[in-house]
């Protein structure tokens, strides 16, 4: 699908990639200087957001001659870019497709891709994969959030992909689940982390497992523990990716516990409590410096030319449990459907099983619509058999962690209750 969607622009990129990954690290240092040059003068130039922003803050189109220069730059955050997405913009809006963060926490951002950021960022993803052996064509199962409760299961011919449903992984459709991957017979499993653990949790309550030889996790933190779990029941080889839908940070895993950043598909500097980071793909929209608030630490030495990571803390995915046990992740969806509009944050407690509080930070424009909407949403995620309490609220009643982060789901359950099924099969693990 990826050669026929983007023909000889595709073969390129890899050609490109590949090259990228044999450079020396000066030969990479002098890249990176000139991509980060060439996206500030782009910016400056072409983009009437930044262009303002600079002029304010006394920078010149020649202000900036390496990544040496890049704290001359302000920080930008998604608070700063949201009423002005269109402002950012260095081309016409006819040659650029609209997306939209995931909603992490509750109030996804506009942005916009080009069709060179799309073939690059497709590229960078497949050879990732096809080193650690994964080759366009190969049978792959998605658990990815692509198909609603209305739905449990759909091939994708040109993909040769059978996507499941993420919503409806429960003790009900286990069996259904287990027949059709076995079926199938899948070489890759592509999901969330969340989405494998509980797929892998109900298998092993049936006394059921698998073989998919490969698994790619992405978009959430990948645990030690649900690792572990993964490969028990899967039985495969799990390979995790970090990145980012603004298209600023990507990181792939090279060893259990040690993730690199992919070469030239950005800037990133590491502070305490966030990442700055400097998108290099996408020219039409480019992001400069701008703040994501997860939290990554550093294997080597912060000036080094390739970032090894070896620790990601954010984006972790926690569940709403129901009465009767089941979980249910990947809430950031119902915030998603028909671009619900006018929300400045959102965020989901619980503290008992079967209910929770949704609290939300309204914008001016709020309206009853757009509370019904979410309200319709997160039911078809959550099912009707979880009770949802509605709340409006103010900035100082977010619940934010010690490093003053605030995630869209906090759960007060208990741990050892919510993870028994969890420790059990780490335990089997252990003595085995």
């Amino acid at each position: 699908m990826s050669k026929i969607k983007f023909g000889i622009g595709f073969e390129k990129e890899l050609k490109r990639i590949n090259k990228l990954y044999s450079i020396s690290e000066s030969q990479l240092s002098e890249l990176k200087n000139k991509e980060f040059v060439k996206q500030y003068r782009n910016a400056y130039l072409n983009s009437r957001f930044y262009n303002e922003l600079y002029r304010k803050h006394g920078l010149g189109v020649n202000s900036v001659k390496s990544i040496d220069d890049a704290e001359k730059i302000p920080i930008i955050t998604k608070d700063d870019i949201r009423h002005r997405v269109d402002d950012l913009l260095t081309t016409n809006r006819l040659f650029v497709y609209k997306a939209f963060t995931s909603g992490t926490t509750g109030s996804p951002l506009k942005l916009y891709r080009d069709y060179q950021s799309v073939c690059k960022e497709y590229s960078y993803g497949y050879y990732f994969q096809n080193i650690h052996g994964y080759n366009l064509g190969d049978k792959v199962i998605s658990i990815k959030g692509d198909l609603d409760k209305d739905e449990i299961s759909r091939f994708d011919k040109s993909l040769n992909t059978l996507h499941l449903s993420s919503y409806n992984l429960n003790e009900k459709n286990i069996l259904k689940y287990y027949e059709l991957i076995k079926e199938f017979e899948p070489k890759v499993v592509k999901a969330y982390p969340s989405s494998l653990q509980i797929l892998s949790t109900e298998l092993y309550k049936k006394g059921l497992d698998l073989h998919i030889p490969i698994a790619f996790t992405s978009s959430e933190v990948l645990h030690d523990w649900q690792r572990r779990i993964i490969e028990r029941i899967l039985h495969s080889k799990v390979i995790d990716w970090y990145g980012n839908s603004e298209q600023t940070i990507a990181l792939g895993q090279v060893k259990e516990k040690l993730y690199q950043d992919v070469p030239l598909y950005g800037h990133i500097e590491v502070k305490e409590n966030h990442i700055i980071t400097t998108g290099f793909i996408n020219k039409s929209f480019p992001l400069i410096r701008y703040q994501v608030d997860d939290i990554i630490k550093l294997k080597c030495d912060a000036s080094c030319i390739r970032c090894c990571t070896e620790r990601i803390i954010g984006r972790d995915n926690q569940y709403v449990r129901l009465k009767n046990g089941q979980q249910i992740g990947l809430l950031d969806h119902a915030f998603n459907f028909n671009n619900i509009k006018n929300i400045l944050a959102a965020q989901i407690v619980q503290k008992v099983p079967g209910e929770i509080d949704l609290n939300i930070i309204p914008d001016y424009n709020f309206t009853e619509q757009d509370k019904a909407e979410l309200l319709k949403n997160l039911t078809q995620l959550v099912t009707e058999e979880c009770k949802i309490h509605y709340n409006e609220i103010t900035e100082d009643q977010i619940i934010k962690t010690k490093a003053g982060k605030f995630n869209l789901m906090v759960s007060y359950l208990d741990t050892k209750d919510k993870d028994a099924t969890a420790k059990e099969i780490l335990k089997e693990i252990d003595t085995a």
